[in-house]
């Protein structure tokens, strides 16, 4: 990286490291201050409520019900972005290459394809409706053999200035006294009125499109590769880390002083059955300041 894109990176790093620190931040301060309200007993009201509405059967039901529904809902959050991130490590590492066995997957950066323009009539003679859009996510195939390449397959290919475009084939030149060895190929966009300056060869090609597309992913993808995407992604998954750590530290919080309201009969024991920690935390909450501890020598 150089020149612009390394200041992009170094803004984003800042931005990022700024954010971290305000999120820890806030998470441990607003822990600490609900904890100390807890322990003091002044929501012990707001407890109270809550536990005797968990007390009903059907209210423990309908809880363990919304329960379910935030765990299948985490599961496909955490399954979407699994996939964009495929999507973009493939797209990334693969994009400039030939190629070979697998399926590879491309996002469309241009608006070439996105159309049929009027004037080519032969879009509209042979029905051609596989145009691309801006963003597409597209899934592109390993290149057949030249002679199997016939007039309007789609097929990635690699411009002399390294550029990738996909484009339509409109055209195919057998050997001839210009190129007596080789077929050449006419390729255009169907949103273009004109073909690509120059023929393209067969050696130029990557791949070939066989329909195969997602619509509107690509944009999501393109900002997921880039520096701030990457950075707010690591923050949001930290994120995910840190707010369960807070959540169970007051909950186990509440379960002493919920303990203590059971002691002093303001609550039903079964109010205990809600705090689900594991046996190993609950022997220690459980146990008697003594246990363990021994006398000192």
């Amino acid at each position: 990286m150089v020149g612009f894109e390394l200041y992009v990176f170094f803004l984003c790093l800042i931005v990022f490291i700024a954010l971290t620190a305000l999120f820890s931040f806030l998470i441990y301060y607003i822990g600490k201050q609900r904890a100390l309200l807890i322990s003091n007993g002044i929501e012990d009201e707001k407890i109270k409520e809550r536990l005797t509405k968990k007390l009903v059967k059907d209210s423990i039901k309908t809880g363990k019900t919304i329960e379910k529904v935030k765990k299948i809902l985490s599961l496909v959050l955490c399954a979407f972005l699994c996939f964009v991130l495929l999507i973009t490590a493939i797209s990334s590492c693969r994009g400039d290459t030939k190629i070979k066995a697998l399926p590879a997957i491309k996002v469309v950066a241009s608006t070439s394809m996105s159309e049929k323009y009027e004037k080519n009539s032969y879009l509209f003679k042979n029905n051609l409706n596989d145009q691309l859009q801006l963003f597409d996510v597209v899934l592109l195939h390993k290149l057949p053999k030249e002679e199997d390449l016939k007039l309007y397959d789609i097929v990635v290919y690699e411009h002399i200035t390294g550029a990738l475009f996909i484009h339509r084939i409109v055209g195919i030149e057998e050997p001839n006294e210009n190129h007596p060895n080789e077929r050449h190929f006419v390729l255009q966009g169907d949103a273009v009125h004109y073909p690509d300056t120059f023929p393209v060869r067969y050696s130029q090609m990557r791949s070939i499109y066989r329909g195969e597309r997602i619509p509107n992913v690509g944009s999501f993808v393109y900002f997921m590769q880039s520096p701030a995407g990457i950075m707010c992604l690591i923050l949001f998954v930290l994120c995910l880390i840190l707010m369960p750590i807070a959540d169970n530290y007051l909950l186990k919080k509440e379960y002493v002083r919920v303990k203590l309201l059971v002691e002093n009969n303001q609550l039903d024991k079964k109010a205990l059955d809600y705090y689900k920690f594991s046996g190993k935390e609950k022997k220690q909450e459980n146990a008697s300041p003594s246990e363990g501890g021994g006398d000192d020598a």
